[in-house]
């Protein structure tokens, strides 16, 4: 029996410009844009008792240091309460998964 040990050496810039192309960007932004529409389609309200207005949600994407990102927020004060008591972030993830 023989092994054959193959080296491989990555060329880090042209990586770390891969992982921040507008392509990848692109393709996060439809993956958060999915969550955000999963969360979105849960009908959650808030300000007040029922709820007066939908839970804010919003999509950033943009190019770290060394990756492209993308954040999707619950964009009010109470969206901490709202994650906590219904996970909503959480349980949407997999709508990513189809995007």
């Amino acid at each position: 029996m023989s092994i054959k040990v193959t080296r491989v050496k990555l060329n880090r810039r042209g990586m770390r410009e891969l992982l921040r192309s507008e392509a990848v960007q692109g393709v996060l932004g439809r993956k958060a844009s999915a969550v955000a529409a999963e969360v979105e389609a849960a009908g959650i309200r808030v300000d007040g008792v029922p709820g007066r207005i939908a839970l804010p949600v919003t999509v950033d994407v943009g190019a770290g240091t060394e990756r492209a990102r993308a954040t999707v927020t619950l964009d009010h004060p109470s969206g901490l309460a709202v994650e906590a008591k219904h996970g909503i972030l959480t349980s949407s993830i997999d709508a990513a998964r189809n995007a």
